[in-house]
């Protein structure tokens, strides 16, 4: 049954002062309606993207945003968006509904979104009012995420929101690891490093969310990789747990970074055992079930560039993933829309045929026969995206990875094995990236030792 909003009501609850109460009537209304359609947590999230402006206060070097400007989301464009999303009418929005998704996330990017944190202020409430009116059934299980550089997290206006929003707000700051590290990548427009403001917010972050495993985000690129055990050292004795490390997917990588990659996760992993902290620390790219081959059978594209996803733009066209709008792909290639605010998704049969490119993809019709048979294709990422901007097609793949995703099972291999013989367990992380990929990376030394510590105590 639709819950009807009075004029007043609505006016106390965005009145200023008046967020507390607000947030406590949209919990009551989501408990409520928790209670009475029987929905639980047990539901796979879809991921909807706002993106309130293309500009951004730094200039990374790995960016991949390479045509960034001033532009910012028009609010009524953000709320016919809003609008869309909360249709259930399939002529116009199929994609992402209460009909396919149990619950969503509404994730704010930019550029830097806190440049434009009064639009994301008020968003968020046109989103929460609207599922308030509509009894809608995501209204118990929305999540808010803001994707942002740290550098505006202490506005007075950031704080308010951080305030009003707790309990269902997630904040991804990145830190690329120690000060160096993230100051060789991402700086202001004069060069001066933004790692203090980014470490101040994430740590303020931490506290403030009663975060239990700490994490964050570490983008490992050509320019940064030697820095890599220094910076990830450094960030466990800041007290992060869990790191989330990854190399980025463009073109640049070269053997000699392999090599550099194993150094410095060999460097990371003695330092894991020799201060006992391999129960407490988890990373992304020690993972003792990937860097094996996968069955043929298991055909489904990595990443979520094929469909699975929503975003909107600047100028509120609609995309399946942000690396498909023009602030990403740069003025080379056409941005692959699959819709527009005004006429919905896949309306025409342009956008059609954009949403069915996508959607055919899979790891075989992508991959080289070389990559889907690889004996360590397990985890091997890519990024569609990115594909269809070096390739202008969605179903070929980028491999430019391919030799750091070497170099990481490797000292997979050793992280893993080296804590299982600590610990006196009878069983190996078993190594499957054969001698000839080996070698040119670590050597044949370092790759008959790692023969050596895989095999079992006699």
């Amino acid at each position: 049954m639709k819950r009807e909003l009075t004029e007043a009501t609505r006016d106390r609850f965005y009145s200023n002062g008046n967020t507390e109460d607000f947030t406590a009537f949209a919990s009551r209304i989501s408990d409520e309606l928790r209670v009475r359609t029987g929905r639980d947590m047990d539901c796979l999230p879809r991921s909807i993207t706002v993106q309130v402006t293309d500009a951004c206060n730094l200039c990374c070097s790995y960016c991949y945003q390479i045509n960034k400007s001033t532009n910012v989301l028009s609010l009524e464009n953000a709320k016919k968006f809003i609008d869309l999303i909360l249709t259930d009418d399939d002529s116009i929005n199929s994609h992402i509904s209460q009909n396919n998704a149990d619950m969503v996330i509404l994730d704010f990017i930019g550029g830097e979104p806190l440049l434009q944190i009064d639009l994301v202020d008020q968003i968020t409430d046109y989103f929460i009012t609207r599922m308030i009116e509509l009894d809608h059934p995501w209204l118990p299980y929305y999540q808010l995420t803001v994707g942002t550089n740290g550098t505006l997290y202490f506005d007075p206006r950031v704080q308010k929101y951080i305030k009003k929003h707790l309990g269902r707000l997630s904040f991804n700051i990145t830190v690329d690891g120690n000060k160096r590290l993230h100051d060789s990548c991402r700086v202001f427009p004069d060069g001066s490093g933004s790692y203090d403001m980014a470490i101040a917010a994430a740590k303020d972050w931490v506290k403030v969310s009663g975060m239990r495993v700490p994490s964050t985000k570490l983008t490992i690129a050509p320019g940064n990789v030697e820095y890599l055990s220094e910076a990830i050292i450094d960030m466990m004795n800041n007290g992060f747990v869990n790191i989330n490390e990854n190399c980025v997917y463009e073109e640049g990588w070269t053997l000699d970074h392999a090599k550099v990659l194993y150094r410095e996760l060999k460097k990371i992993a003695d330092y894991v055992l020799e201060h006992d902290m391999e129960a407490s620390h988890t990373f992304r790219i020690f993972n003792p079930d990937w860097y094996t081959p996968m069955h043929e059978d298991d055909d489904q594209n990595w990443c979520g560039g094929d469909g699975r996803m929503l975003a909107v733009d600047v100028h509120g066209d609609l995309f399946n993933c942000i690396r498909y709008m023009e602030s990403s792909l740069g003025s080379d290639i056409e941005p692959l829309i699959i819709g527009n605010v005004n006429r919905g998704i896949g309306i025409t049969e342009k956008d059609k045929r954009n949403l069915h490119c996508m959607q055919c993809i899979t790891r075989k019709s992508q991959s080289t026969e070389e990559c889907f048979h690889c004996p360590i294709a397990n985890g091997c990422g890519w990024c569609t995206g990115y594909n269809y901007q070096r390739f202008g097609t969605c179903n070929k793949r980028a491999t430019y990875i391919c030799v750091m995703h070497k170099a990481a099972s490797l000292a997979n291999v050793y992280y893993w094995n080296s804590i299982l013989r600590k610990h006196d367990i009878d069983e190996r992380v078993e190594m499957h990236c054969p001698k000839e990929w080996a070698v040119p990376i670590i050597g044949e030394d370092e790759y008959n030792m790692l023969v050596e510590l895989s095999k079992k105590e006699e």
